[in-house]
């Protein structure tokens, strides 16, 4: 009987669902003066700028496991740049409560504005980049599935579209999207687990037949 191989990718994107769905519950809500005054508002960030880094890994081990299909190479290798991009915006999301007091004293606030403008336009490239892999990864059954791709796609463009309408044109009752996140954490969490069918080894070159 054959051993089946152990899928570091797995262990990685299963770290990044619980990174995402340990902290995007236990984000503050309120102001932001209120939000950055919130004791939960570095755990919850650390936990999920943890989570994007870890699916950001997880995503480049997926990519050297073997040969792909070619349309799921394509998507895998523009959901590395998103996430990353993600992973960098998660790093001023995380530390923009050091502008609280500056907040509140009329000042300026450098990091703070630097995340609401990277959040404006990273979070709908990674939405894309993601909703684009996971399509593709489902329909060349190399991972997740259509009967989970759904959720992920759901919970991506929910979180993707959020900033753009809450931040960038000031539609506050929108805000019921960010949590999409939690949606998109959970088909992370379910395609750990699921197998890949459709990997496409690429053969091994045949050696050359010794001339006469």
């Amino acid at each position: 009987m054959s051993k089946v191989r152990f899928q570091p990718w797995r262990l990685f994107l299963l770290l990044g669902a619980v990174g995402i769905l340990a902290g995007g519950p236990r984000h503050p809500g309120g102001s932001m003066a209120e939000m950055l005054a919130h004791p939960d508002w570095v755990l919850s960030h650390v936990l999920v700028l943890a989570g994007y880094i870890s699916l950001l890994v997880a995503l480049i081990l997926f990519r050297r496991d073997g040969g792909l299909p070619t349309r799921t190479a394509k998507w895998a290798r523009l959901a590395v740049i998103g996430t990353a991009l993600m992973a960098t915006e998660a790093v001023f999301h995380t530390f923009a409560y050091l502008d609280h007091a500056n907040l509140m004293a009329g000042r300026t606030t450098p990091i703070l504005t630097i995340h609401l403008a990277l959040a404006v336009v990273l979070y709908p490239v990674f939405s894309v980049t993601m909703i684009g892999f996971m399509l593709a990864g489902a329909r060349e059954r190399v991972i997740g599935s259509r009967w989970i791709t759904w959720l992920g796609i759901l919970g991506a463009a929910m979180h993707g579209m959020a900033p753009p309408l809450v931040v960038g044109l000031g539609l506050t009752d929108f805000t019921f999207l960010f949590p999409g996140v939690v949606l998109f954490a959970l088909w992370e969490l379910i395609a750990t687990f699921l197998p890949a069918r459709g990997v496409v080894r690429v053969p091994a070159a045949a050696p050359l037949a010794a001339t006469a």
